[in-house]
């Protein structure tokens, strides 16, 4: 019986640690396989509508709604819901936000093959232009 139970504990044990591992390698693999930087992404592609600090473009403003909002009041945690939720396709999963633009935008930066992770842009944002 002392046996079955070390070997069940040594196999569990070995599973969580393989487990880890491999989630931590698949995590490294992605973050290396993006073509440009954070920065690059966001000054080529983001910049137009969300300015230099993340301040956001008033006068692409329509109808009361804006289009280039600010995005450096937000919390690491809002931009990373908000950048997941985009690059899911809108699915309003993360944050039940509506980015129809963003995610048509979204598409044009995949286009462009400007492809990035959100948590690393999330901290870009926060890190660089957060008020």
């Amino acid at each position: 019986m002392k046996k079955t139970a070390t070997t069940i504990i040594l196999g569990l044990s070995t599973l969580l640690l393989m487990s880890g591992c491999t989630e931590s390698a698949k995590k490294s693999e992605e973050i290396k396989s993006y073509k440009y930087s954070t920065e690059q992404v966001y000054t080529e592609m983001c910049v137009k509508c969300h300015g230099l600090q993340g301040e956001g473009v008033a006068e692409l403003a329509k109808n009361g709604k804006p289009k280039g909002p600010a995005i450096n009041d937000q919390e690491v945690y809002e931009l990373k819901l908000s950048l997941t939720d985009i690059k899911n396709g809108g699915l309003n999963q993360s944050s039940g936000t509506d980015h129809e633009v963003m995610e048509h935008n979204f598409k044009a930066i995949l286009k462009k093959g400007m492809d990035y992770d959100t948590d690393a842009m999330a901290e870009y944002i926060f890190n660089n232009f957060h008020k």
